[in-house]
């Protein structure tokens, strides 16, 4: 009885063997993996032929967003003190005050923003550490 079963078994293999690797699947996968084999050959002797990367399109740009984050600030704290006056005014203190701080931390917060885009572009120490001058002044 074993006998039958385990014969029966290794022809259900065989069978399944035979239905999965045929002519035409093994020529898919070749074609397949084919040209993916060859890019991950030649990827080492491409990668040191690099060139180098210009990059002074980055500094224009940089300088374009700092010159919006400081207009953006600019126009936060003025709404935030314009809304923060209108509510003293109308006897809602604890409200103008929220509003002038979150005025003042919307300023500080776009402020800031081009230091963070600097550190993330890597744009040099000497143009952060004049742009916090500007805002601390």
């Amino acid at each position: 009885m074993s006998q039958k079963l385990t014969n029966r078994i290794h022809s259900r293999l065989a069978t399944f063997a035979a239905k999965t690797f045929t002519k035409q699947r093994m020529t898919n996968v070749a074609r397949t993996t084919g040209p993916l084999l060859l890019a991950l050959a030649i990827s080492p002797i491409a990668a040191h032929a690099q060139g180098t990367v210009d990059l002074t399109g980055v500094t224009t740009a940089m300088s374009t967003v700092e010159k919006t984050c400081l207009l953006g600030a600019s126009i936060a704290v003025v709404i935030g003190i314009v809304v923060g006056v209108f509510q003293f005014m109308g006897r809602n203190i604890s409200a103008g005050f929220i509003s002038i701080a979150g005025g003042l931390f919307a300023g500080i917060v776009i402020g800031f923003a081009p230091q963070w885009v600097g550190s993330l572009t890597g744009q040099s120490l000497s143009m952060v550490v004049t742009h916090a001058t500007k805002v601390m002044a």
